[in-house]
């Protein structure tokens, strides 16, 4: 399952941006957005407030038939939410650090930006209103564990803090090559989401919708769907009468 990973983490980015504290610092599996280093340190080459999302480990423990590689099973999405003592600003009537407004740059309010953008982040994924959300639960069952982790450092005068959401959800199976996709099916919308919303700002959207589109596009027959589905050799499905009777003359 790889097409629902790509599409879980894609619609949870475009789900988040504009609506929480980081405004549109939504990033799509930002390598070394928050980075830890040799001796623990933390670091971010990140400018502003940010959040970072990845799809990480996934697992299929139940009901893997025979050798089917489309089930989603369990999925880890991770939300990384990160600020910095560079990504504070100067308040304009005061000259006091600010993070913004009203909220001086300290160690507490960092604190409190992080744990209001992680229930932001939760608000967003649960907005109605929200299309991309919408998108982004369509492939999602349910969700099985929920876990909240904080990491926080100071290198040469330069503190940051970061919190970390990990929701693993058990996601719905990859669409079987060859076999079409209903117009209404999660992937069909998301696919004509993208194509609407994103491929005028994204360049490289076109592209990738098109190279996920070629992966499970095909003419299969329900016998050869049905062996897809399931890694299904010849001998098995002639076994279980699947494959056509020869006419006796």
């Amino acid at each position: 399952m790889s097409i629902v990973r790509v599409a879980l983490r894609i619609s949870a980015v475009e789900a988040l941006k504009g609506r929480t504290l980081v405004g549109g610092n939504v990033l799509d599996s930002q390598i070394g957005a928050l980075d830890v280093g040799a001796n623990g340190s933390l670091h971010t080459p990140q400018e502003r407030p940010f959040i970072s999302v990845y799809t990480d480990d996934s697992k299929v423990t139940t009901g893997l038939e025979l050798r089917s590689f489309t089930k989603g099973g369990l999925v880890d999405i991770v939300f990384e939410a990160g600020i910095a003592t560079p990504h504070v600003v100067t308040d304009a009537d005061t000259d006091e650090s600010v993070i913004y407004e009203g909220v001086p740059a300290t160690d507490a309010n960092f604190e409190f930006h992080l744990d209001l953008t992680m229930r932001q982040i939760a608000d967003a994924l649960a907005d109605p209103e929200n299309e991309w959300a919408a998108i982004f639960n369509g492939f999602v069952r349910s969700f099985a564990h929920s876990q909240r982790s904080r990491a926080s450092g100071d290198t040469n005068g330069v503190r940051l803090a970061a919190h970390q959401l990990k929701l693993t959800l058990d996601a719905f199976a990859d669409p079987v090559r060859g076999v079409a996709l209903n117009e209404n099916s999660p992937l069909a919308v998301f696919f004509a989401k993208c194509e609407t919303d994103l491929v005028s700002r994204m360049p490289d959207m076109a592209r990738k919708i098109a190279l996920m589109r070629a992966q499970i596009t095909g003419n299969a027959d329900e016998l050869h769907s049905a062996m897809r589905r399931y890694g299904m050799i010849y001998g098995e499905a002639d076994a279980m009468l699947m494959t056509p009777a020869f006419e006796v003359p």
